[in-house]
């Protein structure tokens, strides 16, 4: 995976947790506004991060992992 694609990966599994600590926190009650909040802003950030990856693949600039593969093959 590319770098860029590593960066993506972790951001989706981070904001997994997130979220899946805040669905646990509005089902027992205890979530805050706050909580409610940060979770929204992060979900922005990830929505951001994941269309410019997107257009990244899309323009050629990150390739994907079967990209690699290609590359490979064409350079043997």
């Amino acid at each position: 995976m590319s770098r860029d694609t590593i960066k993506l990966v972790d951001a989706l599994r981070t904001t997994q947790v997130r979220i899946s600590l805040l669905v646990r926190q509005l089902q027992d009650g205890t979530a805050t506004t706050d909580e409610q909040r940060q979770v929204a802003a992060k979900l922005d950030e990830l929505l951001d991060l994941l269309q410019s990856h997107a257009a990244d693949v899309d323009a050629g600039i990150v390739l994907t992992p079967h990209d690699l593969l290609l590359a490979e093959r064409h350079s043997s």
